[in-house]
């Protein structure tokens, strides 16, 4: 595509119009605990529906690591309420001794007690075996890290448009099209890494659970998550991010050779996903969405994750779909993967020289690329907290965490968070408070059970209640009579659901 074309479409209204509109699909993991730091040992709540069948609530590596699987919306806000939506159904499920923990490492008290009983607690139906088979891979602490993967795809008319206008000269399918466009974005993603952990960044390792998670340490992490014991594959068994190509066909050689079982066993920073889960189609079928995979919780978000990281993210999107950025080598690309790692591994209080320079260059580009393009100011707010971080380590999410961490506060921190977290909600009475304005008691409580029964709800004018191709919609200030309880209603509406 010519460059300098692309850069003048997007300054006509009908392109620029849908640049800022993409999609987010969000995933979370977050640890189930007791009020004393150690694993729960409660089954998992049945009034959360049937965890094998439900798309947005069921368990990840054990019983006691909650799994959120947000429905795709338009915008961060949209993004953000969905997560915390499904957090708080769950707080309201738990037992009343049980809490979430919002950080991505688990307590101090469960390395120190409970990792022999984590190493054989899967009783998810069709998962046991692929739980024996990563726990024997990379042993129990790795695999009970928490954390968010964020999806991201471009706006369909935005893929569109740019298709007919300027695909269609380079490209023989629109399938070939949207791989180029998205591996393009991914691949920024992963140039940036190293920025997006420096300012994300959030798992330090509590001093009285290093000895059992990293004894070679001798000072604290930014992210043990993106360290080189973290939420990544076996060094011989990652793909190849050197071109589209290659990311299919390493990936699709792991496959094949059983080193990976299916896709859930890809640990990689940036995934490229088609109509279905198997990378073999990715030619033919195109990317539909990316998902990056490498967040600490943000124990300062309820839902693990703010508007201003989404936007931030959002904002760095759309800057590599319009400018041109070079061509990556693999020694580019194997120097992003080390840098990422260094400043994972970098006291959270300190800053190398090269972060700084590069980073402030690189959102300086930002900057300018926001008033070019008349970037709506909630991008222009992320990119300001951005740039306060990058001047001082302090205000990062870790920077701002390492204060919490000596004498073991670190435990204190995140359990006063869990609980002041869960007695907000029990305290208000509302079934569902991040929706309580503008919402009646009755359309709450049919969310909270819709969601729990596997149907999708959106949030526009309307609530809008989906389960296949049925849609019933709901003014959600109208109180409605139900007399048998919200989820016999939803039942008699969405008759299917009992098949």
């Amino acid at each position: 595509m010519d460059k300098q074309e692309l850069e003048a479409a997007f300054h006509t209204p009908k392109f620029r119009d849908l640049l800022f509109e993409g999609k987010f699909g969000m995933r979370t993991e977050m640890h189930r605990i007791l009020t004393n730091g150690r694993t729960s040992k409660f089954p998992y709540p049945k009034d959360l529906g049937d965890r094998n069948r439900n798309p947005y609530l069921t368990t990840g590596y054990s019983d006691n690591l909650m799994e959120f699987n947000a429905i795709i919306v338009r915008s961060a806000k949209a993004a953000v309420r969905q997560l915390e939506i499904l957090e708080q159904i769950v707080d309201g499920e738990l037992h009343e001794t049980e809490r979430l923990w919002p950080l991505s490492l688990a307590p101090t008290p469960v390395y120190l007690h409970d990792l022999d009983y984590l190493s054989d607690s899967s009783t998810k139906q069709g998962s046991q075996e692929r739980y024996h088979r990563m726990t024997e891979k990379y042993g129990v602490k790795r695999a009970l890290l928490g954390g968010v993967h964020v999806g991201y795809s471009l706006d369909e008319n935005l893929i569109e448009m740019l298709y007919d206008t300027f695909g269609k000269k380079d490209f023989d399918t629109e399938a070939a099209f949207r791989n180029y466009l998205y591996f393009k974005l991914g691949l920024g993603y992963y140039a940036l890494q190293w920025l997006f952990t420096y300012l994300f960044g959030a798992s330090p390792v509590a001093p009285k659970a290093k000895e059992i998670i990293a004894p070679d340490l001798d000072h604290q992490v930014r992210s043990f998550r993106n360290g080189p014991q973290g939420f990544h594959n076996l060094p011989g068994e990652q793909v190849d991010y050197s071109s589209f190509d290659q990311y299919v066909s390493s990936y699709t050689k792991l496959l094949n050779d059983g080193t990976y079982s299916d896709s859930n066993d890809f640990c990689g920073p940036v995934a490229f996903h088609g109509k279905t889960d198997d990378v073999r189609k990715l030619p033919e079928e195109g990317v539909q969405f990316i998902s990056m995979r490498m967040f600490d919780l943000d124990p300062f978000s309820r839902a693990g994750i703010s508007e201003d990281t989404l936007n931030f993210i959002e904002l760095v999107m759309v800057y590599h779909l319009i400018k041109p950025v070079g061509e990556y080598t693999p020694e580019e690309i194997a120097s992003a993967r080390k840098r990422n790692l260094e400043v994972a591994m970098q006291d959270p209080t300190e800053q190398f020289d090269w972060t700084k320079e590069e980073a402030t260059e690189f959102t300086d580009k930002l900057a300018e690329f926001c008033d070019e393009y008349d970037a709506p100011r909630r991008y222009r707010l992320a990119l300001k907290f951005v740039q306060r971080r990058i001047e001082d380590p302090s205000l990062t999410i870790c920077g701002q965490m390492v204060c919490k961490i000596d004498d073991g506060k670190l435990l204190s921190f995140g359990l006063k968070l869990a609980n002041d977290r869960f007695s907000q909600l029990v305290q208000s009475g509302k079934p569902l408070t991040v929706i309580s304005e503008g919402s009646s008691v009755s359309a709450q409580r049919l969310v909270r059970v819709a969601i729990t029964l596997g149907i999708q709800v959106w949030f526009n004018d309307e609530v809008e209640f989906q389960y296949g191709d049925h849609v019933e919609k709901l003014d959600p200030e109208l109180e409605i009579e139900m007399p048998e309880g919200p989820e016999a209603h939803l039942r008699a509406l969405f008759p299917e659901i009992n098949k």
